[in-house]
């Protein structure tokens, strides 16, 4: 209870200082960005900016974008990573971005309206960042279906996505991850991911929570979620996805690429 005050007054404080924030962006002549509470909603403010070019970075390195026509943003929160996607887009290609945050989607909407590239859909699914969740409705997870048909991706991004699902949620999302994916082509999928009995982890993530899962907060569960790591590659498997590539992150206290490991899937 004392949490939930706490992030609506930091999200309400947030929203007065938007517009200030918004006019020095443009004072300074700095990109636009989506609203300071709209940014907090996906992570640290501080990092909205960074990660993107980060991921973006990453996508350039292992030129996962080469002849991409279509890319399926999976939870796109506020559209960080659209800029860089518009840039590397042909002319005639697509970019879907879906989210449980209707209030970043229709920000979205608003903002790339002009591009006819971009589509932005609101997944109304139950999960605990998403309006309908908090007013006791919103469809089972397992029912939703990503939004884009059979086998026509040439780029599934879900970043940050796994660190807040469920197993039952993840296994549902790794199915669609690929049922979506064109063969022959990448999904980029990151994670917080642990050896069992590596040192850290309990500290970090201290409650257990079945299926390999541990969990940062026992309130809020899908507020940071790591998985053993033999665990969710076997969920990867059984969705009838492969691993190609794996960056390690936090655990064991090895050097990496990000906080959070990155796997490159495939058929």
């Amino acid at each position: 209870m004392i949490g939930e005050v706490l992030r609506a007054a930091r999200t309400a404080a947030l929203r007065v200082a938007s517009p200030l924030e918004a006019v020095l962006r443009l004072a300074s002549g700095r990109r636009r960005l989506p609203p300071l509470w709209l940014r907090r909603h996906t992570g640290s403010v501080s990092a909205f900016e960074s990660a993107a070019r980060e991921t973006a970075a990453f996508l350039d390195r292992l030129d996962l974008l080469k002849d991409a026509r279509l890319v399926l943003d999976v939870g796109c929160g506020a559209g960080a990573m659209v800029e860089d996607f518009r840039r590397r887009l042909p002319a005639d290609g697509r970019y879907v971005g879906f989210d449980v945050h209707a209030a970043s989607i229709r920000w979205c909407r608003r903002r790339w309206a002009a591009d006819p590239r971009l589509s932005f859909e609101i997944a109304a699914i139950a999960s605990p960042y998403g309006a309908t969740f908090r007013r006791g409705g919103g469809a089972p997870v397992e029912s939703y279906r990503f939004p884009v048909d059979d086998g026509t991706a040439d780029l599934v991004l879900a970043k940050s996505v796994f660190t807040h699902l469920t197993a039952g949620d993840a296994r549902h999302y790794l199915a669609e991850t690929r049922r979506a994916l064109r063969p022959g082509r990448p999904a980029v999928v990151t994670a917080f991911l642990y050896e069992a009995g590596a040192p850290g982890v309990e500290t970090l993530f201290p409650h257990p929570a079945g299926d390999g899962m541990r969990v940062k907060w026992r309130a809020r569960p899908t507020a940071a979620v790591a998985w053993e790591k033999a665990r969710f590659l076997a969920m990867v498997e059984a969705a009838g996805l492969r691993l190609q590539w794996h960056s390690e992150g936090y655990y064991p206290g090895r050097d990496r690429l990000t906080a959070q490991d990155i796997l490159l899937l495939g058929h």
